[in-house]
């Protein structure tokens, strides 16, 4: 059992917080100091690294190369603007029979997929 971290309840507070998929530990580092908090950048690391193998939050990649995380739970694709990064997510996947249709023509076993769409969101278009 891990000892109790005001980091990572602070992490894990502010990834509830909202409906947002683009969490970067440089965000969530802001956001605690934000708060009136202190945490060094190491620690809001560590608390990352310890709520994505409980499971609680996983990774998103975005095309960007960058690592964001989210809150885990179901499968779901993003949509991210090409003008100022803004994500949101879609509320259903929509490649469910396009893994079977990649299964059957490659031999694989897919075990998962990154979809994201780009465009511009309403306030930038």
């Amino acid at each position: 059992m891990a000892r109790p971290s005001h980091v990572r309840n602070s992490v894990r507070e502010l990834i509830e917080s909202g409906d947002r998929h683009d969490w970067s530990i440089e965000d969530l580092h802001a956001g605690i100091l934000a708060s009136g908090l202190t945490a060094d950048y190491s620690s809001v690391f560590r608390a990352v690294t310890w709520l994505e193998r409980q499971g609680v939050i996983g990774q998103v990649a975005l095309g960007d190369s960058r690592i964001r995380y989210e809150l885990a739970g179901h499968h779901h694709d993003h949509v991210r603007c090409d003008a100022c990064g803004a994500v949101s997510s879609l509320p259903d996947c929509l490649l469910p029979r396009a893994e079977a249709r990649v299964e059957k023509g490659t031999g694989f076993s897919v075990t998962g997929h990154h979809l994201v769409f780009s465009g511009l969101c309403p306030a930038c278009r």
